[in-house]
């Protein structure tokens, strides 16, 4: 089905229970309508008086019930957020008196409340005017400057500034810039410093994904992780445990929790790499996932949407019977997380934001076709309309304090490629550009194509969601297989190596506390499909969200130093005092670790310190004995370049890294 079509048919869905209604009619709603179903629209309010009081509320969402009239949804959308609204009855039914610090005067010719609908007058009253699913409302105090205003600023969006062919081909060159840019800059600081990942690490798996499908060229790495991953998964499946830092760990030990989306990870990876998820060296990943007894303990934001990410991205077929999830279940779930995420973020709902209405979306492309599909077309319809409108004037979308914040932006992205929406073109039906401005625009604060620079907010926590987003609108404008159809990859079996029953020898072990780093605008709580959404969605993880290595050591694998004792494990731990510190460029400051280790065991030669990207210089080192069992280093650093860097702690094959911010 061609995109102009689809779209066609999303919007004949979605709008066919409000045709009888057009804007401005005076018809009521049928009072025996008890149908649950709500819209949503979206409220602004501006304008100042003579005496220099002014309002101007920004773009509000609100959900009313279906036959709502304006009324309803203006004093709903004031009062979520605590705004003043003065609503009259009269004889001639409601009209409105004042909006916050503004009120009509007696004398009219001093300014009044202007009621416009989509950018017109409407010609009937605010009790009269039935309002439809993503309907602009403006209320505006015409007065000077805003006396012949026929919408809200805020609503402004003119077609003749869309990108013509040759801006839409710039746009296009450019974000192909900033993906390389930004592919190089994850991958060293994610993998850079040699360290091999496997399954113990899905969300480095999951970022690696990210990078394969924007041709990010490490192939030799790459290889390494999964033939790491391979050797855990049959060491999985041959005995139920896998030894981790000298521990046999089951499955959900190892990753941390969140089987289901470790799983949906693991199968992105594999897919990507040209393997069959259901035979891993004999680990059937898509049957695994597919156990409801997995599912059922399982409780996550994104969760449902993630596992069919992973089993459509190579069509894969799910096992039958009472033990499995089906495909029609995870439909159904993500279809009706579509419309709980417009309702929190229409309402105000604390930790809401556009993340949580676009990852959802991002799975329900393939369903969306068929009369056993309406309700899920009508979903996505709505959701794509309330991306559309909660998009601003920088092709941007607002949370957590910034009017461009990058896992928002992200996210919608992502969704707008798994729907095949091109970012530069509206002759679909599409509404992505305003006031001449995509979302290409907005992504290129984030990456400084001729600088090759990241924006250091963005590189502290998943970064690889904009790679994602990226990749997503570029292969739609490049009529590419969407990111996660993986029909593209050239299957590449296992070599007929004999496979080895222990985790690859390559790989190290866990790196330990994961800096807790957070961007400035905190992304949502939802793991993203990652993002999103800070959920981060947008928008700061969650405190159980698995977690992703965000950035890691920059020195390359080595032995244990040589000593005199034998070749026996002396460390067993080693944590960070502080995971994150801040230093003023040029000053010193202390960093901690507290070794645990045999009794009594001396360690002053195993002890190795190294710095990331050399932002930061070890000044001295000390080691001395704390307790019989724990010993503790002391490394004073200093700053000598603004920024960040990470200072890794080796002992004996375990290690442990600190953040350092240098301002």
């Amino acid at each position: 089905m061609s995109k102009k079509k689809w779209m066609s048919s999303l919007l004949a869905a979605a709008l066919a229970f409000t045709t009888v209604f057009s804007t401005g009619s005076a018809v009521k709603a049928d009072g025996n309508n008890t149908s649950a179903d709500k819209i949503t629209v979206f409220v602004a309010a501006e304008g100042k008086d003579a005496a220099g009081n002014e309002v101007n509320t920004g773009k509000l969402p609100v959900q009313v019930e279906e036959g709502s009239t304006a009324d309803v949804a203006l004093k709903e959308a004031l009062s979520s957020r605590n705004i003043s609204c003065d609503i009259v009855e009269s004889s001639w039914g409601p009209y409105l008196n004042g909006i916050g610090s503004i009120t009509a005067p007696k004398d009219y010719t001093k300014g009044y409340w202007s009621f416009c609908v989509n950018g017109d007058y409407s010609q009937y009253g605010i009790g009269q005017t039935v309002l439809k699913d993503n309907d602009k409302i403006s209320f505006i105090f015409a007065y000077g400057n805003y006396a012949t205003a026929t919408g809200a600023a805020i609503f402004a969006d003119d077609p003749a500034k869309n990108p013509d062919s040759a801006a839409a081909t710039k746009l296009l060159t450019n974000a192909k810039a900033q993906q390389d840019v930004l592919a190089d800059a994850i991958y060293q600081q994610m993998f850079g410093d040699g360290t091999v990942y496997g399954i113990e690490q899905p969300n480095a798996l999951y970022a690696a994904f990210s990078l394969i499908r924007a041709g990010y060229k490490a192939d030799d790495y790459f290889n390494k992780m999964y033939k790491k991953a391979a050797s855990q998964l049959q060491e999985l499946k041959d005995k139920g445990t896998v030894t981790d830092n000298g521990e046999e760990k089951d499955f959900d030990t190892l990753v941390g929790g969140y089987s289901e989306f470790a799983y949906a990870k693991i199968v992105l990876f594999v897919t990507a790499m040209g393997k069959d998820a259901t035979d891993i060296r004999g680990f059937n990943l898509i049957e695994a996932m597919a156990k409801k007894s997995n599912y059922a303990n399982t409780v996550a934001d994104m969760l449902d949407a993630t596992m069919l990410l992973a089993f459509d991205s190579g069509n894969y077929q799910l096992p039958t019977g009472d033990d499995y999830i089906t495909r029609a279940q995870l439909v159904k779930n993500v279809t009706g997380q579509v419309g709980t995420a417009i309702a929190k973020v229409a309402t105000a709902s604390t930790w809401s934001t556009v993340d949580d209405v676009a990852m959802p979306l991002q799975a329900l492309y393939p369903y969306i076709s068929g009369e056993d599909n309406a309700a899920t077309a009508k979903a996505v319809a709505k959701g794509t309309h309330f991306m559309e409108s909660l998009q601003n004037q920088k092709g941007a979308y607002a949370a957590w304090g910034s009017d461009n914040n990058a896992w928002s932006l992200a996210q919608v992205m992502t969704a707008m490629g798994q729907l095949r929406i091109n970012p530069c073109d509206e002759s679909d039906g599409s509404d992505f550009i305003k006031e001449g401005k995509t979302v290409l625009d907005a992504a290129s604060a984030f990456v400084n194509v001729d600088e090759k620079t990241v924006d250091e907010s963005l590189m502290g926590y998943q970064p690889e969601q904009l790679l994602r987003g990226l990749n997503a609108v570029i292969r739609v404008m490049e009529n590419a297989a969407s990111i996660y159809d993986l029909s593209d990859v050239t299957a590449n079996p296992d070599p007929s190596e004999e496979p080895s029953a222990s985790p690859d020898p390559s790989g190290e072990p866990d790196p330990g506390q994961t800096p807790s780093v957070t961007p400035s605008q905190t992304p949502s709580v939802s793991p993203a499909a990652s993002t999103q959404t800070p959920s981060v969605s947008p928008s700061a993880p969650a405190a159980t969200t698995p977690a992703a290595p965000t950035q890691t050591p920059a020195v390359s694998p080595s032995a244990p130093a040589k000593t005199t004792t034998p070749a026996v494990k002396k460390v067993k731990k080693v944590t960070a005092a502080k995971t994150k510190v801040t230093v003023k460029n040029g000053k010193k400051t202390t960093i901690k670790w507290n070794v645990t280790t045999a009794k009594n065991a001396s360690i002053k030669k195993l002890v190795k310190v190294t710095v990331n990207k050399k932002t930061v210089k070890v000044v001295k080192t000390s080691v001395q004995k704390k307790k019989a069992t724990v010993t503790q280093v002391t490394t004073t650093v200093k700053g000598i370049k603004k920024g960040s860097a990470v200072v890794t702690l080796k002992a004996d094959g375990k290690k442990s890294t600190v953040k350092v911010i240098v301002k």
